[in-house]
């Protein structure tokens, strides 16, 4: 039997919507200017040694960055319902509808549950459980068997930060590689991040290290060998406790 009928709340719904693309638009650009200031903040800790300190920016870096493609993933949602709204405002049997409909519906569910600050969620969720049922609503939520939120969005919120993720080989790899190429090519003696060529030289002195770590759940001793400092070599011990 097909369930079909007019949706009474269908403008509510595409107003919300539309509302919920501005404020993913200004979080957005608040999250990336967040993680602009801590990449500026983890070069400079980088020249100072500050290791333990690193690594937490570090860590709340991948956290934004994993915020953002959430944020991303929405936003498409959104904007294809909304290109596709008729399929909904006429269809109340969700399995009727086409599978990118469907798709996007279920991840929107399923974000609401999981992105508190966008506030519009909620309400279209609230929106969604009337036109779709309660058992769609669970089955997207809780990821029952059978849903359909995309594999791409149960990805960005089930991923695990790989243990060497946070290590400080890796932290130096991702962060200053290009900022060692840019400040080469630059004949600019200062950028603007505020750093200068002799600083160019300690970056360049950190990427070379190498490291050798002993990892047991924790960091706890780096060793860093062949350092060259004003054409000395030394050996840096750094203790790390994390």
């Amino acid at each position: 039997m097909i369930c079909s009928s007019r949706w009474r709340k269908a403008s509510k719904c595409k107003l919300l919507i539309q509302t919920l693309l501005c404020s993913i638009d200004a979080h957005q650009r608040r999250k990336e200017c967040m993680v602009r200031h801590a990449q500026s903040d983890i070069n400079q800790l980088l020249l100072s040694n500050r290791v333990q300190e690193t690594i937490s920016k570090r860590k709340h870096i991948c956290e934004d960055k994993t915020r953002l493609a959430a944020y991303a993933q929405v936003q498409y949602f959104c904007s294809f319902i909304l290109q596709n709204f008729s399929d909904l405002k006429h269809q109340s049997d969700v399995h009727l509808l086409p599978e990118e409909s469907k798709e996007a519906i279920a991840g929107l569910l399923f974000a609401a549950s999981r992105i508190r600050e966008l506030r519009e969620l909620k309400f279209i969720r609230s929106l969604f459980l009337e036109r779709f049922g309660l058992q769609f609503d669970r089955d997207s939520v809780n990821l029952r068997p059978g849903n359909l939120v995309s594999s791409e969005m149960i990805k960005i919120f089930v991923k695990k930060m790989p243990q060497d993720a946070m290590s400080p080989e890796t932290i130096v790899e991702t962060n200053i590689a290009a900022y060692v190429e840019s400040v080469t090519e630059d004949s600019v003696s200062t950028d603007n991040l505020g750093f200068r060529d002799s600083d160019a030289v300690k970056i360049r002195d950190i990427q070379n290290m190498d490291w050798e770590k002993e990892y047991e759940g924790e960091f706890k001793v780096s060793v860093c060998k062949s350092c060259r400092v004003s054409r000395k070599r030394s050996i840096i011990v750094h203790e790390i406790r994390v």
